[in-house]
């Protein structure tokens, strides 16, 4: 479909016209005027910078294990996190963090065969440090069910971090799951009827082995969800699994998936996170910054500079990307 300039200064996007967006073959000028109007119109003159290691670690709570062995992942990632694979683990961690100074910790861990992270047991666990320390906690849970959300509501997680595919074929060739898109959508609307305080969906750009394939479905889930904060993702083409030959997302993969995120959520935090390729990390930073991208994990010397000088107010946190606002007090470096 054709994309008409006033229909992209209007904000909120329809799933269409985000497709219309994300199948681009670059970034035209009137597409980042509109974002560029949409950013001032809300008064976002902000640019964040996040810095997770050391005072704001992950966690795994099966340790390198994971019973889905994804084929973009096949568990690689998870034997860099913390092991907490058992309730002790994880409260003398959190423990040690909090006495040491850090801000928080992301609970995570590898899926079961249903595509939940397996939280239960720590329930306890997570209850105690919510209660007896000052940490942040986000978790990443997976799929979940109305129960789980309820549960993790009833111990006032601060924030519950979900990742959301738009493909059903995608979620079986790379997840193995007989899940759906509906599932992902089911997940979120139960941790809204939960009133879970912050929930912050995931998009990973170029998941399907590469091909942009259910992106703009998945920001259409997102989008009736309202959220504070919108994370983008790119594929990691990693060693040992069925994607090492791949390329990774381009920078105008990612940017357009920014821009579609900004002008269908525009009161959105947009951020950059911290799993993607760093392949061509600057460009990738600095072009999504001029999509409408408000919040970038890591970042390039270069990138922070180029937002100071293009005169945005730069803020560092020490913490992960998906903080928001009624907590970014706690993680502001001073």
């Amino acid at each position: 479909m054709a994309l008409e300039y006033d229909a992209l200064l209007k904000g909120c996007l329809t799933r269409e016209e985000a497709e219309a967006i994300i199948s681009l073959n670059d970034l035209p000028n009137e597409l980042l005027e509109a974002v560029g109007k949409l950013r001032r119109e809300s008064g976002n003159g902000e640019i964040r910078f996040y810095y997770p290691i050391p005072h704001f670690p992950n966690v795994s709570v099966t340790g390198a294990s994971c019973a889905l062995s994804c084929k973009h992942c096949g568990g690689h990632y998870l034997a860099g996190m913390r092991n907490a694979d058992t309730p002790l683990k994880l409260k003398e961690l959190c423990e040690r963090l909090d006495r040491d100074g850090g801000v928080g910790v992301l609970v995570s861990g590898g899926s079961d065969l249903h595509g939940r992270v397996p939280l239960e047991r720590f329930y306890d666990t997570l209850r105690w440090v919510k209660e007896n320390t000052e940490l942040i906690i986000n978790v990443h849970t997976g799929l979940l069910d109305r129960e789980q959300a309820e549960e993790l509501a009833s111990m006032e997680i601060d924030i519950v971090s979900v990742d959301v595919v738009g493909c059903d074929e995608t979620i079986k060739r790379v997840y193995g799951l007989d899940a759906t898109v509906t599932d992902y959508a089911e997940t979120l609307r139960s941790l809204e009827d939960a009133d879970v305080s912050n929930i912050v969906p995931h998009i990973c750009v170029g998941l399907d082995f590469g091909q942009i394939r259910g992106e703009a479905r998945a920001l259409g889930v997102i989008q009736e969800s309202d959220p504070e904060v919108i994370v983008i993702l790119g594929l990691i083409p990693t060693m040992g699994t069925p994607m090492e030959g791949l390329a990774p997302p381009s920078s105008l993969d990612i940017s357009r998936v920014v821009a579609a995120a900004r002008l269908m959520c525009p009161e959105a935090g947009i951020a950059i996170g911290c799993m993607r390729s760093r392949t061509d990390k600057a460009r990738v930073e600095r072009l999504a910054i001029t999509a409408g991208a408000d919040r970038i994990v890591l970042p390039a010397n270069s990138t922070v500079q180029d937002a100071i000088n293009e005169g945005f107010a730069v803020k560092h946190l020490d913490g992960c990307c998906a903080i928001p606002r009624s907590l970014e007090h706690l993680a502001l470096r001073g």
